[in-house]
């Protein structure tokens, strides 16, 4: 994995869940389509990275928290603008955060498999706090972003599940408070082309483009480019493989369907692998452990299932498995901390000792009596992760010598 200090984008939509409880399967898709054709086109006008959706979530990269903020500003308005030409039960209010620091990015090319690192632990925590229809943002992207472009206001400090100390937060600031126009005054959304009105009519045109059997595999063909650090011959060779249709072996394909939420095509592929390779194979088992944890994480199964499989999967020399347990590894959860530093025990594999080693990092040992007590007490914010990580490091190193 490489690291880059990255502004972090999450959004989230507003009342997702309590739809999708009243929605058929169909009408769900069509819901998430939709939002991906108002969420898509500014995103990449303002060269955003789609890492990866979870349900209704975006997780973006951008290079600059400028960017980040003014796509903010802007999607906050393009869904203004869609909210008037549909009935009321039809609009779409959304969350947006950024957040900015040094992350770690799971996979080559331009647009990375996974992101982990405590920016998107902390954009996570102040989304959960943010109001629809705002932008909101930490202080380090405050400190770095230009403050020529757009507006703000301190909301102050606040106190965040799972962050030791105070975060201070900000919001750009609205240009239309209580009036009927776009709330950011399309300051942002002006200053980019290529992104159509959003038009009910044409909306519905492009989402019944997205089902057609050539704009799925042209999908599969970008996604898949994207992913790899490729010369441009090299690229033309891999394109014309993979229109005689060998993009649906590619595993790096399958990881991008799971991450857009494609579970039912991943699924197959997966099988597909599988039958050529054996149940065993390191790569099935980390693919099926991907296919595991985004659904855990849209509630639709069970965290460790997912956990197990990675650990038989870097038992298997799966490098992918080991990165995404040492991604898990810092997760804001303390029970995804927990099972990864059990997960990455349980390879008894010498090469989890970095992993655990950052686990024994993030939650140090107690150096005094007074530590000791408020570790005991569940005082101190730790999880136990450190403890497994360390007994961990103590049995993997002596079975080494």
């Amino acid at each position: 994995m490489r690291t880059e200090n990255l502004a972090v984008m999450l959004t989230d939509m507003k009342g997702f869940t309590a739809a999708t409880s009243r929605q058929s399967r169909a009408e769900n898709a069509r819901m998430l389509a939709l939002l991906d054709e108002l969420v898509v086109p500014v995103v990449r006008a303002f060269r955003g990275r789609r890492v990866k959706t979870i349900g209704d979530a975006y997780l973006i990269l951008f290079d600059s928290p400028t960017s980040a903020l003014l796509c903010g500003a802007a999607l906050q308005d393009r869904l203004w603008d869609h909210g008037r030409r549909v009935p009321p039960e039809e609009r779409i209010e959304m969350k947006v955060v950024v957040s900015l620091g040094e992350v770690r990015l799971v996979g080559g090319g331009e647009v990375p498999r996974d992101v982990y690192g405590e920016a998107v632990n902390l954009a996570a925590r102040v989304e959960a706090e943010a109001s629809a229809g705002e932008v909101w943002f930490t202080e380090a992207a405050r400190l770095v972003a230009d403050p020529t472009q757009l507006p703000w206001e301190d909301l102050g400090a606040w106190s965040l599940k799972g962050i030791d100390e105070e975060v201070r937060l900000y919001r750009v600031r609205p240009a239309q408070d209580g009036a009927d126009g776009p709330p950011y005054g399309n300051a942002a959304l002006s200053r980019v082309l290529g992104v159509p009105p959003p038009d009910p009519a044409t909306l519905a045109r492009a989402m019944r483009r997205r089902s057609s059997p050539l704009f799925v595999a042209g999908r599969a063909v970008a996604e898949l480019l994207a992913v790899i650090p490729l010369g441009a011959a090299a690229a033309v060779i891999l394109a014309l493989v993979l229109a005689a249709g060998g993009w649906r072996w590619y595993d790096g394909t399958v990881d991008r369907q799971i991450a857009r939420g494609d579970w039912v095509g991943a699924e197959r592929a997966i099988a597909a692998r599988a039958a050529e390779h054996g149940e065993g194979d390191a790569k099935v088992l980390y693919l099926k452990g991907r296919l595991a944890e985004a659904r855990a994480s849209a509630g639709r199964g069970s965290l460790r299932d997912a956990f197990a499989l990675w650990t038989r999967a870097a038992a298997a020399g799966s490098g992918d498995a080991l990165d995404a347990l040492d991604g898990q590894g810092e997760a804001w959860e303390c029970d995804r901390r927990r099972l990864a530093a059990r997960a990455l025990a349980d390879t008894r594999s010498p090469a989890a000792l970095r992993a655990l080693r950052r686990i024994d990092e993030r939650e140090p040992a107690a150096l005094d009596a007074y530590g000791r007590v408020r570790h005991f007490l569940g005082a101190d914010g730790q999880c136990g992760a450190g403890d497994i990580a360390r007994d961990a490091i103590r049995r993997i190193e002596k079975e080494r010598r």
